[in-house]
This record gives structure tokens, C-alpha cells and sequence, in this order.
């Protein structure tokens, strides 16, 4: 904690006297499965787990700039259906931890997957800083209630996935950033998708002059529920095949870097079968 806090200091110095030239983020999707890979069909979905993961680098080999948005595609061939869960199979942004900062008290019942988040932290005026913060990370059903512009940085998103992120160690990573994100599904061209926004604090600056970026991320996510209607009871996914054209499904993200540039596009195939 000493290093980031030495490092918010010295940038009261710096600022407006050094200009270093940033160039820009590279990004890259790393994992993409689906399971399993036999796909089911529009009158027979199939629950399915996802796992994805991505980089972000920077063409110099520095500490790459925040990236403040996300939005994570699974292909045509999927549906997304936060519907199926209720009650206890679900998490109020209260009760991650949202808004006290609490380590997140969701129902067990709600867990639908986890992973890992790899950040790089620096003094925001010198991209050649990078300290390493490691962060462990659950994913929970959300209740699908909106969480308001005013609490996530003036962007409004439903709480259709909770992202509890916590430090797995203090020596894993100095900064205090252990908090949640809602995210939220949302229908594109490319079928469903989860969109979610890095609020600025604590996540892309967790102290005054200290940007924290996000490297390498992994996760696993899918849930089943039994689900009754009309008198008949079948298992339902939180995400579910619903074909598979091509030979796979396709992973899509699209990162939005701090400061309004475009968003970016990398994808990777999940191998799937009819």
C-alpha cells in the first residue's frame, strides 16, 4: 500500500510537467468454450457453461490505458435468461456489497460461476508504472432490477449478472478495491450479450492519480433451474444453445478505452455440433 500511496504523491508533482506519449491498447479474446459443445434447438434449448477470457495489452509493452466498458457477445446461436430465476436464486446489488462496500452476502442458491481478474496499476501520468493487482472474482444471478445512472458513474444498467470482485490476498494487491458491478443482458445483431460499465471508483482509479487497468480476465459462467409451466417441469439455463451454425459460436467483445474513443472488437470461436 505504501508503493500506491508514494506514487499518488509523486503525481502532484509530475502532472503537467512530464507528457509521456501513450499508444494504444491491444486487445485480444484469449478462451472461449461452450458445454456442451452439442448444441440444442430453438423448440429444445439446451442449457450450456461458458467460459471466455481476454487481454488487453499496449503496443509499447507500458501499462495500458483503463478500459471503462465492456460488452461480452455469445453468438447467434444463444440466449441469455436471467427470466428463469427468482427468489433466493437471485442477488440484490445490497446485498453484493454495492453500496457499503461489504464483502458480498448473495445466497448460495445464486452463484452461477467465478473467475480471475489480473490489473495493472500505476501513476496515471506514466504508463511504464505497473504494479500487478490480482482479484478474484464470483458471478451471481441478479435480480434484474435497474440500477440508476446516478450510482454507476451516469449509466443506468439492470442488474441481470452481479460481479462481486475481492482481493484473494492483501499481498495479491494494495489497492482497496473489493466491490461489485452490476451488469446486464442486453440484444444485439449478433445475439445476447452482457454490458456492464467499470465504475471509476474503486475500480478504474482507486486513488487520486492512480489508474488501475485491467490485463488478462477468465471466467466461467452458467446456472440450470427447474422451471414448471403448464403443468410440466424442465431444466432451463441461464444461457442456452439454441443451434449451432458453422461449426461454433462466436465470443465477441467490444472494450471502450477511457477518454470516449471507439470501442474495439475482438472475437474467438467456440467449437460447437448439431
Amino acid at each position: 500500500m505504501r508503493k500506491i500511496a508514494m506514487i499518488a504523491v509523486a503525481v502532484t508533482a509530475l502532472f503537467g510537467v512530464v507528457a509521456i506519449a501513450q499508444a494504444a491498447n491491444t486487445y485480444q479474446v484469449t478462451v472461449a468454450t461452450v458445454t456442451p459443445k452439442k448444441a440444442g434447438t430453438k423448440l429444445k434449448p439446451k442449457s450450456v457453461v461458458v467460459k471466455f477470457g481476454y487481454q488487453v495489452g499496449e503496443t509499447n509493452g507500458n501499462r495500458p490505458s483503463v478500459t471503462t466498458d465492456y460488452l461480452i457477445g455469445f453468438g447467434k446461436q444463444m440466449t441469455a435468461n436471467r427470466k428463469f430465476f427468482k427468489g433466493n436464486k437471485t442477488c440484490t446489488i445490497a446485498q453484493a456489497g454495492y453500496s457499503s462496500g461489504a464483502a458480498p452476502k448473495c445466497p448460495a442458491t445464486s452463484k452461477a460461476g467465478g473467475g480471475t481478474i489480473q490489473n495493472l496499476a500505476g501513476n496515471a501520468t506514466d504508463p511504464s508504472s505497473k504494479i500487478p493487482c490480482n482479484l478474484g472474482l464470483t458471478l451471481f444471478v441478479g435480480d434484474g432490477k435497474t440500477v440508476p445512472a446516478a450510482a454507476n458513474d451516469g449509466i443506468a444498467v439492470k442488474n441481470d449478472i452481479v460481479l462481486a470482485i475481492k482481493r484473494v490476498n492483501v499481498s495479491d494487491c494494495a489497492l482497496a478495491v473489493d466491490a461489485a458491478l452490476p451488469a446486464g443482458f442486453v440484444t444485439t445483431t449478433n445475439g445476447s450479450a452482457l454490458k456492464f460499465h467499470v465504475k471509476k471508483t474503486p475500480f478504474q482509479q482507486p486513488l487520486p492519480g492512480v489508474d488501475n487497468s485491467v490485463v488478462n480476465v477468465t471466467s466461467t459462467i452458467g446456472k440450470s433451474v427447474r422451471v414448471t409451466a403448464r403443468g410440466k417441469t424442465t431444466t432451463r439455463g441461464l444461457f442456452e444453445s439454441i443451434g449451432c451454425k458453422g461449426g461454433s459460436h462466436k465470443i465477441n467483445v467490444e472494450f471502450t478505452p477511457a477518454g470516449g474513443g471507439a470501442a474495439l472488437k475482438a472475437s474467438k470461436t467456440a467449437p460447437c455440433t448439431k
